[in-house]
């Protein structure tokens, strides 16, 4: 072989061998690409409390339940009925594991509720759904008046109505009993020693003691905030009077001074006023006034031609429910504790008279003839806007003049 053919020979192998040794070369290792990974799915929320088929006690509930992994905010739905078509509520963005309910919610009722979870990548199946249940109304106790047994006696029953109990039993009368602040005592007014009396009971009817002794009546009696004192309206001083005095009967002191009639107090809630009506301002009707609890003070809240009485303090001392004729006949009306914002509640062609608000002031107590007329009475309760009148009494025997608490 020639030089040249060598040399080109050689030069083909060593490119043939520099190619297999490039191809059989191991590569240089690679970071392989990630997958981006698709986000697992909410899981439904579970339900915690209250337990299923739960009562409440009041309108107020507290719905729990349990975190869901990576949510960021809860649904919440309460229906009716448990296809949940009837929603009373709806609620997104509940950044929370609980939802206090304290609206739309109705006195003894079923409500089904169920919870979804949410963030950024979606929503969760809705969870399963539980019951619970609110109660038959009940707010505290009413005392009144019936003549069931043919003569004025006190009462006391549930705020639905149910569990009557007699606390008085004479052969005279006993009239408008007002509840101790404490729910300890009821003060009320009686002729059974020959003239009408304060008195005072413990509020299972023991222990009836007369409170003021005079030849004159004493008679409405309404106790201060703290329960120390109490406030009534007697005649001993030539006409009709508002008086105060110490909760056992002593320092018996007069807080108005007029040759009109003041009757009725009304103590406020927070303990700075006493809300009465009189018939002072020179014609024969009667307006609603106000006055300071040392009985300082004294204003005109109503202006009628009309008749405006039986001042009732809402809890929070703000409005004061009364009764008025200003419209034909005697109807509930409420304004604020400065006499504005006059607006009647009922609207009946029948008598409704003396209002008396519930403990929390969602609802306000009535009596009215407005079933079985002649002045017979029953008592209604009603939300404090005037909706959802019912009657609580169903006897025919005069039922009235509330105390609630």
């Amino acid at each position: 072989m020639t030089m040249p053919r060598f040399l080109t020979a050689l030069v083909v192998i060593f490119s043939v061998v520099s190619v297999l040794g490039l191809a059989c070369a191991p590569k240089p290792t690679e970071t392989p690409t990630p997958t981006p990974s698709l986000p697992s799915a909410l899981t439904s929320p579970v339900l915690s409390s209250p337990a299923n088929e739960s009562t409440f006690s009041s309108l107020a509930v507290k719905l729990e339940w349990n975190p869901s992994a990576d949510a960021t905010s809860y649904g919440l739905q309460v229906a009716t009925d448990s296809a949940f078509t009837k929603l009373v509520i709806e609620n997104a963005g509940i950044t929370g594991t609980n939802f206090e309910l304290t609206s739309g919610l109705n006195w003894k009722s079923s409500y089904y509720w169920r919870i979804n979870a949410s963030n950024a990548s979606g929503t969760s199946a809705w969870s399963g759904s539980w019951k619970f249940n609110t109660p038959i109304f009940q707010l505290g106790k009413i005392a009144f008046v019936s003549q069931r047994d043919d003569n004025p006696e006190i009462y006391i029953m549930n705020s639905d109505g149910s569990n009557w109990v007699q606390l008085t039993n004479n052969t005279a009368e006993d009239w408008t009993p007002q509840w101790s602040p404490d729910g300890s005592k009821i003060a009320f007014h009686s002729n059974r020693d020959g003239n009408y009396e304060v008195y005072v009971m413990n509020a299972d009817g023991s222990n009836q003691t007369r409170l003021t002794s005079n030849p004159a009546y004493g008679a409405a009696p309404a106790w201060s905030p703290d329960g120390n004192r109490l406030t009534f309206e007697s005649g001993r001083d030539g006409n009709s009077e508002i008086y105060v005095m110490n909760a056992d009967g002593s320092s018996q002191t007069r807080l108005t001074n007029n040759t009109s009639l003041d009757w009725t107090p009304r103590w406020s809630p927070d303990g700075s006023k006493i809300a009465f009506w009189s018939n002072r301002h020179g014609n024969y009707n009667w307006e609603i006034y106000t006055m300071n609890a040392d009985g300082s003070n004294q204003m005109r809240l109503t202006n009628n031609s009309t008749n405006d009485g039986r001042p009732s303090w809402s809890p929070d001392s703000t409005k004061i429910a009364f009764q008025s004729d200003r419209d034909g006949n005697f109807e509930i009306y409420v304004m604020n504790a400065d006499g504005s914002n006059q607006t009647r509640l009922t609207n009946n062609p029948a008598l409704d008279q003396c209002p008396a608000w519930s403990p929390d002031g969602t609802k306000i107590a009535f009596d009215s003839d407005r079933d079985w007329g002649n002045g017979i009475a029953e008592i209604y309760i009603m939300d404090a806007d005037g909706a959802n009148v019912a009657r609580l009494t169903d006897n025919k025997a005069n039922n009235g003049i509330v105390s609630w608490r």
